[in-house]
């Protein structure tokens, strides 16, 4: 299942908002140096398309495109984290759970 928001992954439900971050951040520590650079790759080819159509917008419109482009970036970008970071979520729960014991 394709996640857009880190609450809809079934491992991370029953964390707040803030876990949940950190703990998709710690799953992303987590890739291999190729999967980290295909991560990148994948949001460039992403992202490239949203900022490459602000080369046509002028005047005013500008700052309303640039806005509504950087409240879209973590919309393009989530989803992908999450499916790149799904497959260590578990070693990073039980990573979490081990610091919390100490």
């Amino acid at each position: 299942m394709f996640a857009f928001f880190s609450s809809q992954v079934k491992q991370l439900q029953h964390l707040k908002v803030r876990q949940r971050q950190h703990i998709i951040a710690v799953a992303l520590s987590m890739l291999s140096p190729l999967q980290k650079i295909s991560l990148r790759i994948v949001k460039l080819l992403l992202l490239t398309p949203v900022f490459a159509s602000l080369i046509y917008i002028e005047g005013w419109l500008m700052l309303a495109a640039l806005l509504v482009a950087g409240l879209s970036y973590p919309l393009l970008t989530t989803p992908v984290e999450i499916a790149f970071a799904r497959p260590f979520i578990a070693d990073a729960l039980t990573q979490e759970e081990k610091q919390g014991e100490n």
